[in-house]
């Protein structure tokens, strides 16, 4: 009994860090939120990103989003979006005319 309470103990104090560092150091996703964006738009000439690290209040949660200016179409009929995604999951969670 003694030995498996050592060895669950080690578990814990090995594993449960491991798990927090790569749920906080987790690589943020540039391109699949650049894909949904093409399949939500056709014709854009423009996408600019931005990862704000240090996050931003939104719906009652502290979060890190990637925001971005979008461009469609060309020229004279440009209509420019502002949009939020998520950095994690490349969900485009909302999307505005500038």
């Amino acid at each position: 009994m003694k030995r498996n309470l050592i060895i669950f103990t080690l578990l814990a104090v090995t594993v449960i860090p491991l798990l927090v560092w790569l749920l906080l150091h987790r690589r943020v996703d540039t391109k699949k939120i650049v894909d949904n964006l093409h399949l939500q738009f056709e014709n854009i000439s423009f996408i600019s990103l931005d990862y704000q690290a240090d996050g931003q209040n939104r719906f009652g949660l502290n979060t890190n989003t990637v925001s971005g200016v979008l461009h469609v179409g060309n020229d004279e009929n440009t209509v420019k979006y502002n949009f939020l995604a998520d950095p994690y999951t490349a969900e485009i969670m909302e999307i505005t005319v500038q």
